[in-house]
């Protein structure tokens, strides 16, 4: 079920991504990346530049199609980023019939007092991990582990236990969605050593749903960098405003759109240091193209190798 996130017409007109909301001025494709930008126009003036990266059909890699599959493997290679198209895929539908119901969970949740979320730190877990409430001066976050919400044996705070089996669920199909593109990279990259063989249900591993409250501030001049690589293997983003900026392969940056029926994906460490090099972890982070406080959600889902790959990197190291 869709439902409204309290922004009204002004912020949704200044900072949606939504491609009716700017104006295209012109493209150019930049000669180290088969990433086009776009520059635009928003309604108050502000150029910025779009990126307009690859989309990579989920039902096509499912059914094996091979160019789809060879379409997969050079945006991964080149620019690492791309966009996950769900349309046509049963397991796709299934994901964005609850999506509505994710973000509104999220809301409620960033909107409790600070004393309830704080209840919800992970005083039990490795200091790399991410599970449960943390907070800095940027964002709030609450991540739920795949491995312990499957089982069940995740604790979750009062206002998410009614929706226990939607995020199981939501979780699942993310997890799959995931597997199934690292299976096709594989077919087209590693068929000899599978990267798909760091990823089994049998083993420990860190991959997870995370909510994510990272609301923009009144003045842009003022947001903190926080420009990263993830250190997974793939990371699926549901961002329904501006806010994510990649890095191109000859260091330019681009925002990325939010288009009806796809999630943004972008490899991450581990899968690069499992290709040797090949596929291409981009530097991103999280900005906003003009001044004025929105709030902003976000939901990503890490897919990450299970604890053995992690120790073996270190071994190597």
């Amino acid at each position: 079920m869709q439902r409204s996130f309290g922004i009204n017409i002004l912020q949704l007109l200044t900072l949606s991504s939504k491609a009716s909301t700017y104006q295209r001025i012109f493209t150019f494709r930049h000669p180290k990346s088969n990433m086009v930008v776009s520059s635009s126009r928003l309604p108050n003036g502000t150029v910025i530049d779009i990126a307009q990266i690859d989309k990579i059909n989920l039902a096509k890699l499912e059914f094996g199609n091979s160019k789809e599959i060879e379409k997969l493997r050079s945006a991964a290679e080149s620019d690492g980023v791309f966009y996950l198209d769900f349309h046509g895929s049963e397991m796709g539908n299934l994901l964005f019939q609850q999506l509505g119901e994710i973000y509104y969970l999220s809301q409620q949740y960033f909107d409790q007092d600070e004393a309830s979320k704080m209840k919800d730190i992970r005083s039990d877990q490795k200091s790399s991990q991410d599970r449960g409430y943390k907070s800095c001066e940027t964002d709030q976050t609450f991540e739920m582990s795949y491995d312990e919400l499957v089982k069940g044996d995740l604790y979750l705070p009062q206002s998410l236990q009614p929706s226990r089996h939607t995020l199981k669920y939501f979780s699942e199909i993310c997890h799959n969605a995931a597997l199934t593109m690292l299976r096709s990279l594989s077919t087209s990259h590693s068929p000899d050593e599978p990267f798909e063989k760091y990823h089994q249900k049998s083993k420990q591993n860190d991959s997870g749903l995370k909510l994510v409250y990272e609301p923009c501030i009144p003045k842009k001049s003022e947001v903190l960098e926080n420009k990263h690589t993830d250190s997974g293997t793939l990371t699926i983003l549901f961002a329904e405003q501006l806010g994510l900026h990649v890095q191109l392969a000859d260091g330019s940056w681009g925002y990325t759109n939010s288009i009806p029926g796809c999630a943004i994906v972008h490899v991450a460490d581990s899968l690069q240091f499992m290709s040797g090099g090949k596929l291409r972890s981009p530097v991103h982070r999280v900005t906003q193209p003009v001044d004025g406080f929105m709030k902003r959600y976000f939901l990503s889902y890490f897919l990450r190798p299970e604890d053995s790959f992690k120790e073996k990197c270190r071994l190597r190291d």
